[in-house]
């Protein structure tokens, strides 16, 4: 008897779609990881397919992750019942400049404190300005000595391949991280993506109608 298929299978099918509708409008992940620099345009263009194809992703994910903490014990069972079928296969050696795809935003940053102006006259504000001194300088070097623009744009499409090909690895990592924080789930839900003539409208509508479910349910 075959399984009934996925309720999300018509989704990751159009994700899937819009993905290979990007690589042929920005090109492949490894012939833009060769090139010295992108001109702004394709630069722009890609960024633009990118946080559109990253923000839908993680709406994905963020579905069936809650998927995965509603029906725990049942997906346990069936889970090792196909890893008893499947041969292991031998693990592949990482490479040191592999990106791993975000599976949710970054916290926002904490707002800075008001005091008074003037120059600092407590010890603990001395060295907080300091602190934020030095913080500035090293990222002003790190600028300098950060991967080139082509290669994290071909790393990043090489993250959403990962997660386009194995979802459910990703929905298992943000299902253990909804557990121990589930505000999480608001802020995947909260993303709005780029609105451009690429971007499918109805496919952005319903993936966000589901999350935004999901993320009440997981609060």
């Amino acid at each position: 008897m075959t399984s009934a298929p996925s309720p999300l299978a018509h989704l990751w099918t159009a994700a899937r779609a819009l993905f290979d509708r990007m690589r042929a409008a920005i090109g492949e992940a490894a012939d833009i990881a060769k090139r010295d620099r992108l001109p702004q345009h394709e630069l722009t263009e890609a960024r633009r397919w990118l946080r559109t194809l990253e923000i839908m992703v993680r709406r994905l994910v963020l579905i069936e992750a809650s998927a995965l903490r509603r029906h725990a014990h049942a997906l346990a069972t069936r889970i090792v019942r196909l890893a008893n079928l499947v041969a292991p296969k031998p693990a592949k050696r990482a490479s040191a400049h592999r990106v791993s795809f975000r599976l949710w935003p970054r916290q926002p940053p904490h707002p800075a404190r008001i005091r008074m102006l003037g120059p600092p006259v407590l010890v603990r504000d001395i060295w907080r300005d300091q602190n934020r001194a030095v913080q500035a300088q090293r990222l002003k070097a790190a600028r300098f000595i950060r991967t080139p623009e082509p290669q994290r744009i071909a790393s990043r499409i090489e993250a959403l391949d990962r997660v386009l090909s194995r979802p459910e690895r990703a929905a298992r990592r943000l299902a253990r991280r909804l557990h121990v924080s589930p505000a999480t789930a608001q802020r995947i839900a909260a993303q709005r993506p780029p609105r451009h003539s690429f971007a499918d409208s109805r496919l952005e509508d319903e993936i966000g109608a589901r999350a935004m479910r999901c993320a009440h349910d997981t609060s």
